[in-house]
């Protein structure tokens, strides 16, 4: 739904903000349970936002669904 949602505003020019739940094991970004890639890392050496620490909510031009 999230990424039907970031799709639709991003489509119509729509600034758009989300919500992310994933599992926290330890609440400080050092376990990485809780990484979401950024939408404009390379995919040859991928980047990652801790949903713990940067977030939970993020733009939703700044992560990849």
């Amino acid at each position: 739904m999230l990424k039907a949602v970031k799709e639709l505003a991003e489509k119509q020019n729509i600034p758009c903000q989300i919500s992310l739940e994933e599992k926290m094991g330890c609440g400080i970004g050092a376990c990485l349970g809780c990484a979401v890639k950024k939408a404009q890392s390379p995919k040859e050496a991928p980047e990652y936002y801790h949903v713990c620490k940067g977030g939970p909510v993020f733009k939703s031009t700044d992560v990849e669904i």
